[in-house]
């Protein structure tokens, strides 16, 4: 159908490209689309089918012109796109960049624009200068997840004493106004906290100290207003309140914490035998998680540095696409309450946009660190075989317990063998430039630091 195109590739892997159709092509989809609607257009006067083509024309001339341009438009630009590399992107969709009017004296040209995979210009990726922080698991970081598991294996019951400091207690609380009268939207019953952890936006605990079930305290605290519906000062500092209130502890309930021993190594699984096993166990889950981290800042700091030194189209619809992942993200947080989100946002005096704007510097840089590795794994010929997906799945299966072949079964119902594959060759990219960095020793860190990402 087209006669000629012309590709020109812009900045952000911006393309415009022009399609020319000869007149013939223009004619012929012209005469056919009148043929069409001569066949099936009811006009007073004439048959259905039977509308003569000047009569028809008289009175849709405009309308049946304009839609013979975007039949030709549509059947030129799938034509020529079939035929060129820079092919839109999926979320990038082709705009006529002006309006054009079909003229059956002539070849019909018209131009579009839209956003395509952008190819980056990669500087250095071998040899990078990147230094590795030193952890050790340390004995502190072993007796805090020791503490944990006691946590987690420990039981409550009542007691008949003064509240203690880490007593699970039952509370009825009331805020009172200066006539002491309850005040409307801060009664709770039933609430339940562990003293010395300060759940409530109130922070009693400590008040709450020597109480027994079933007696009262009337307690004044200093809170934030905001924390019960109040607001910030003018200069952005939190408005400080006192609030008098009414507690009355319905239940208290000590919690007993089981000793470390083989005993609590076998409640926690049949595979521990002693104490000396778990621990064993924690340690070497505690070192995988610093080794897995380092490896994450070592891998941000490589592409990081690579970012840096490339040349990377950025299309504007990639950062859209990015934008918009994010705030569904957020709406799925707010039980997908959009205008809850909006209404929060607008408490703060912002909009959709203004947040779109505070995220835009961290999609850019996301999607610029996800073209750089996509970059190096093209240029390394990197990919996942068929051995690789069936390690993973592997992996997988006997983490869970399974057969391998259900295992397998149920990422191909999912169809997520292509993306495991992706993931897969992501990891080995990813492997791939650590390897090939030049990691210097950096500065001690201490495991719960690493976590905290305090380095």
């Amino acid at each position: 159908m087209i006669s000629q195109k012309e590709v020109s590739l812009k900045e952000n892997a911006r393309v415009f490209l022009k399609i020319t159709v000869p007149q013939n092509e223009a004619q012929r989809e012209y005469d056919a689309l009148v043929k069409e609607y001569c066949g099936k257009v009811a006009m007073k006067g004439f048959r259905r089918g039977k509308v003569p083509a000047d009569v028809l024309l008289r009175k849709y001339g405009e309308e049946i012109k304009g839609e013979a341009a975007m039949n030709i438009i549509q059947k030129g630009l799938e034509e020529a796109i079939g035929t060129i590399d820079e092919k839109p992107l999926n979320h990038s969709r082709p705009e006529v960049t002006e309006k054009v009017e079909l003229d059956l004296t002539k070849d019909f040209t018209f131009e579009v624009s839209y956003d395509t995979f952008p190819k980056v210009e990669l500087g250095d990726y071998k040899g990078v200068k990147v230094e590795k922080p030193a952890v050790e698991v340390g004995d502190e970081d072993l007796q805090r997840e020791l503490e944990a598991v006691r946590e987690k294996n420990s039981i409550v019951k009542e007691k008949e004493g003064g509240i203690a400091r880490g007593d699970i207690v039952t509370v009825d609380y009331v805020e009172l106004d200066a006539e002491g009268n309850p005040v409307g939207g801060t009664k709770r019953d039933g609430f339940v906290l562990e003293v010395g952890k300060q759940t409530s936006v109130y922070r009693f605990d400590d008040d709450l100290v020597g109480l027994k079930a079933n007696e009262s305290r009337t307690i004044t605290k200093e809170v934030e207003a905001e924390s019960t519906g109040g607001s910030t000062g003018s200069s952005g500092e939190h408005v400080h309140r006192e609030a008098k209130l009414q507690v009355t502890v319905k239940a208290v309930k000590e919690k007993i914490m089981p000793e470390l021993n083989d005993e609590l190594a076998q409640d926690v699984s049949d595979k521990y035998k002693t104490l000396d096993d778990l621990t064993t166990d924690i340690r070497k889950k505690l070192t995988d998680t610093a080794d897995e981290r380092l490896r994450d800042i070592l891998a941000t700091a490589i592409v990081e540095k690579i970012v840096e030194v490339s040349k990377i189209p950025l299309p504007e619809s990639m950062v859209e696409v990015e934008l918009e992942r994010n705030w569904s993200d957020l709406v799925e947080r707010f039980n997908r309450r959009e205008d809850l989100v909006l209404r929060a946002l607008s408490e703060e005096g912002k909009t959709k946009e203004d947040l779109f704007k505070d995220w835009r510097p961290g999609a850019e840089k996301k999607i610029k660190a996800e073209l750089v590795i996509g970059a190096v794994e093209e240029k390394e010929n990197i990919s996942a075989g068929d051995e690789d997906v069936a390690a993973e799945i592997k992996k997988y299966a006997e983490e869970r317990g399974l057969e391998f072949d259900k295992a397998k079964e149920a990422y191909e119902k999912m169809n997520l063998l292509d993306y495991l594959k992706r993931s897969i060759a992501r990891q080995k990219t990813i492997a791939f430039l650590i390897g090939n960095a030049d990691v210097k020793k950096g500065k001690k860190l201490k495991f719960l630091d690493l976590l905290q990402g305090r380095y």
